[in-house]
């Protein structure tokens, strides 16, 4: 694989180098990171990679993944330039080659570095390092594989001696997220060899070294993956509740347990990446089908501070420059439950749930959950499209609602007729640098091709 940077203008985070641009996008001025002392960066340690790797998730989470999936979600609209294409699901090989560098890189991608965290740690012998740096790397080569399917992993961090990686079948992707986040629980159980080893502690800017809260979180992750392979085997719906009650169990519990990046937004450097490419790029509305529905039923979260009030410009909670970028929230976690349930037939506790959800969303965006009586349901009349259309508000902004609809068709958007045949894109193109570099890579077809758990 090619890797180079385009000519964004870039950071370094947290004493490494984790080149990141956050638009695909070959003009303008939006960037993310933070420019550090290059000589700093001799001698890596998993406790100064922790931040910088953390920092680049939130960044991506909340940069191209949130804006291909929000545009062809309908949660915004695109105004002008590339977004207004994108919302028109007219999207090609060179506006994804930028998002790929982000993730995988070459000394500089999310998943580069979080390689790099890991075998650090397991030659220092430190477990829970070890541990945390599996969580994140599940985390984003999760979001990897849903976005394209098939995708490099196991042979994909050589760097210069490897640049043409191979492609694993998505299939076994999921086998290996599933074994990354089991060793990661085994290992934050093990007690370290020696009381001398570091421990992660400020430099995890989530949870502060809290390693309960890092299992729960590796038992959420699971949840949501098992849940993305129920179109395969029902019995994945099951194994996603297991994994759902374990993470509850564990302390994933309430608002105050999400798996979420903080943002200081004290500069330019720091700001959140929603708040900077507004700040800087402003060729997206804040209006849309969520809006159009949120308004028609009265939402809070339509009117108020949270979302905007459909009227092109994002609420403070999502587009202030201290926003918090959310990687996966007990609210999302409930609706996974809700779902799971309601999959194996078990409407009671999938209503439960769905309002425990719906309620745990409002208290998260607008401090008050009264209008939660309002969506409330029952088992006698409780639908999936209930559930998937309420986590599909609750989730605003985040790629995992692109995820949900193609696995269950819901919410009932009316697909935009421009581009990808008037149907909603099921998968992105392969980036340019892998199809001119990497003789490995799959044969772009369609924005219409399916990933191996989308099936009909």
């Amino acid at each position: 694989m090619k890797f180079s940077i385009k000519n964004n203008i870039t950071r370094t985070l947290a004493l490494l180098a984790v080149v990141l641009t956050a638009d695909s996008c070959k003009k303008g001025v939006f960037y993310d990171g933070i420019n550090t002392n290059q000589a700093q960066l001799q001698n890596p340690t998993p406790k100064l990679m922790l931040p910088g790797i953390i920092t680049a998730t939130g960044y991506e989470w909340g940069g191209d993944a949130s804006r291909y999936t929000s545009l062809f979600m309908q949660e915004v609209t695109g105004a002008a330039n590339q977004s207004k294409s994108y919302g028109n699901y007219v999207v090609g090989t060179g506006d994804v080659d930028q998002m790929w560098t982000n993730l995988y890189g070459g000394t500089g991608g999310i998943m580069a570095n979080d390689n790099e965290l890991i075998k650090l740690a397991v030659a220092n012998k430190q477990l829970h390092y070890q541990a945390l740096g599996k969580i994140l790397m599940a985390n984003a080569l999760g979001l990897t594989t849903d976005m394209w399917g098939d995708v490099p992993y196991s042979n994909a961090f050589g760097g210069f001696n490897n640049v043409m990686p191979t492609y694993d079948k998505q299939q076994d992707i999921y086998t290996s997220l599933n074994k990354l986040l089991d060793d990661a629980i085994t290992e934050i159980a093990t007690p370290e060899v020696s009381a001398n080893i570091t421990q992660p502690g400020s430099d995890d800017v989530i949870y502060n070294g809290d390693l309960t809260k890092w299992t729960a979180v590796a038992h959420a992750l699971k949840a949501k993956f098992y849940l993305h392979l129920g179109k395969i085997d029902a019995a994945n719906y099951t194994k996603a509740l297991t994994e759902a009650n374990a993470a509850i169990t564990a302390g994933f519990s309430s608002n105050s347990a999400n798996f979420a990046v903080p943002f200081v937004g004290a500069s330019s450097t720091s700001q959140s990446p929603w708040f900077e490419f507004n700040d800087q790029r402003a060729d997206i509305d804040f209006s849309g089908y969520i809006y159009d529905i949120m308004n028609a039923a009265g939402d809070p979260r339509e009117s108020s501070a949270a979302y905007g009030a459909g009227d092109g410009s994002l609420g403070d909670l999502y587009g202030s420059p201290n926003s918090t970028i959310n990687l996966l929230t007990y609210e999302q976690l409930l609706f996974i439950q809700s779902e799971a349930y309601f999959q194996t037939g078990d409407k009671n506790n999938a209503a439960l749930t769905y309002n425990a959800a719906v309620t745990a969303s409002l208290q998260r965006t607008v401090g008050n959950a009264t209008y939660a009586a309002t969506v409330a349901k029952t088992a006698g009349n409780i639908t999936l499209n209930d559930i998937m259309t309420q986590k599909y508000i609750a989730s605003y902004l985040d790629p995992e609602v692109w995820t949900d609809y193609r696995r269950t068709g819901y919410p009932a958007i009316t697909p935009n007729p421009t581009g990808n045949g008037g149907a909603i894109p099921r998968s992105l193109l392969y980036p340019i640098s892998e199809v001119i570099n990497n003789k490995n890579t799959p044969a772009n077809t369609t924005l219409a091709r399916r990933v191996y758990w989308d099936k009909q």
